[in-house]
Formats: structure tokens, C-alpha cells, sequence
């Protein structure tokens, strides 16, 4: 896989590879805006979400698989199988003005160690203008088990063009998350490196929490395939079982069993929100853009 590493080579600022990181900052398309989320606020979620509001709450992408069995996946396409995880995987839980909801996100190696990535969609409605709030981050969640705890999340960054109008190809955001008892995020769990400009065409591992009314109920699932080319900024990947819940599921390049984690090279968002069906489901491509807004995460947080 020939590619560019962004954790630990682009994050740290290496000069032969980048600009200084000061220069990311503002991009082609504008500063990209950071809202932050008041500590003592981000305490008090974690106390607010019990193990009763996380069972009752709702994928925040509902995926009608009804439908999507009518319109039929590819013959060659597999079906995702539960799992129990990787903990640098998580299910997001938040409240927005729909109601308790989930979705996914995975740990992404920074300096700080203290950076999650999932779907812009998962942290702001650009139909509402608003930024979810109550948000944690439970890694490895199943069950109502949180064996790594919960994580209270305090900075949340998107891309300018996602705030404006729902762009799909800026449909990824970075958070920050609290640092407990001391200790940060990635060095309790581990981190996912993340990589940009692989092109379309890689095999991932993709973990990521669907419906609860679906098979598994209240448990990760995952699948391994190959990407390919939707449109000039987009990746598509056709697996059967992603049904709400896994947006912001990350798309895991060489991802190892033993370790639990590999290279991000995609999250499930961007084109219809990840995809109407549960068998196939969406990307933005990861590019330069992708890596200056984790630059600005990083510098923020």
C-alpha cells in the first residue's frame, strides 16, 4: 500500500513530508470551525448517560432494511457478523433535537492521544444548525458494558463546508475527549494511525454498532472487504447488516486481531449520510483536506 501516513509522520509536523501544521490550519476551503464543550458540562454527561438511557437510545441514521432487501445487494457482497470488537471502537451516544441517539467512532493517533474520529453528521445537524450535546464515547461498548469506561467529549471540529450546507465529501469530525483519572484516551485503549490519498481501492476492516433491532441486538459487528470508486470524492463498501448506528464506523486498513486496530482510511458517511441500504454503505475520500482538519483538531485540543 503505497500511501502517506498522517498520525505520527503529518500530525507531528514532519517538515519533509508537510507544511508546518500552523499552515494546515486554514485549508483551501476556509478556517474550519471548532465549537467547544464545557469540561465541567462534559462531567456531567457522563453522569447523565446510565446504562438505561444508553439501552433505550436510537441509531441517529435509521436504514430501512426492509427496503434494502427489496432492492437487493450484490450477489458477491458478504453479511457482517457480531463481534466483540476492538477497543479503540466505540459507540457515541448523544442527545440532539430528535431525541437520545448512537453512533460509532474509533480513537485516531495524535499527539495529544486524545482525538476521536466518526461522520461530521454524528456531531452537527446542518438542517438544525445545532451541535449534539450530552456526547461520550463508550470503547468496546456491548451490552451495556463499558469496559473502558466513558469518555465525556469536549471539542468537536468540522469542516466550514459541512457547517454551510451538508457537504458529503466533508462529512468527518474529530473530538476531543476528557482526560480521566489522569490518563488519555489512546494510551488506555490504543489508537487507529490514519492514512490519506490511498486511493479507492483498499481492503478494510469495517467495526461499527447497527440497530439494535437487527442482528446483533446492543453489539459491534464487523466485516472485511475491499473498497472501490463511487464518484470523484467518494468510496463505497458493500457488506450486508450496516444498518443505523454505524455511521462513523471507521474503514481499517491491515487491521490486526491481536493489536485491535490498523490504518483509518474511511468513515461510513458522506453520500446519503452512508448509504440508504444496509449492504452498502458510503465514504468520503480521505485527502489533504481530511488531514488538515485533524491538524486543527490536534491544535485545539
Amino acid at each position: 500500500m503505497k500511501t502517506r501516513r498522517l498520525c505520527c509522520a503529518v500530525l507531528t509536523g514532519l517538515a519533509s513530508l508537510t507544511p508546518a501544521p500552523q499552515a494546515w490550519a486554514a485549508g483551501r476551503h476556509g478556517a474550519h470551525p471548532v465549537t467547544f464543550v464545557d469540561r465541567a458540562a462534559g462531567a456531567r454527561s457522563a453522569a447523565y448517560w446510565t446504562a438505561a438511557l444508553m439501552a433505550s437510545a436510537t441509531p441517529l441514521d435509521p436504514r430501512d432494511v426492509h427496503l434494502a432487501r427489496r432492492a437487493g445487494p450484490p450477489a458477491a457482497a458478504p453479511s457482517a457478523f457480531a463481534t466483540a470488537g476492538s477497543r479503540v471502537v466505540g459507540a457515541l451516544f448523544f442527545g440532539s433535537g430528535s431525541g437520545r441517539h448512537y453512533c460509532t467512532a474509533s480513537v485516531v493517533d495524535s499527539p495529544k492521544k486524545n482525538l476521536l474520529i466518526t461522520a461530521a453528521h454524528c456531531l452537527y445537524s446542518p438542517t438544525s444548525h445545532t451541535w449534539n450535546s450530552h456526547i461520550v464515547f463508550v470503547p468496546k461498548y456491548s451490552q451495556g458494558r463499558r469496559p473502558y469506561g466513558t469518555w465525556p467529549v469536549w471539542l468537536m471540529v468540522t469542516d466550514q463546508r459541512w457547517l454551510d450546507h451538508g457537504d458529503p465529501d466533508a462529512d468527518v469530525g474529530f473530538a476531543a475527549v476528557q482526560v480521566i483519572d489522569g490518563r488519555r484516551i489512546a494510551d488506555v485503549v490504543g489508537a487507529n494511525e490514519m492514512l490519506v490519498n490511498t486511493g479507492f481501492s483498499n481492503r478494510v476492516t469495517v467495526i461499527g454498532y447497527p440497530s439494535k433491532a437487527n442482528y446483533p441486538s446492543d453489539r459491534p459487528i464487523r466485516c472485511t472487504g475491499r473498497t472501490y470508486q463511487q464518484d470523484d470524492r467518494q468510496l463505497r463498501f458493500d457488506c450486508g447488516g450496516f444498518t443505523g448506528g454505524t455511521s462513523g464506523s471507521p474503514w481499517i486498513a491491515e487491521y490486526d486481531d491481536q493489536a485491535q486496530r490498523g490504518y483509518v482510511v474511511g468513515v461510513i458517511g458522506g453520500y446519503q449520510r452512508g448509504g440508504e441500504y444496509d449492504w452498502r454503505s458510503y465514504s468520503p475520500l480521505f485527502d489533504d483536506d481530511i488531514s488538515r482538519l485533524a491538524v486543527t483538531a490536534n491544535n485545539q485540543a
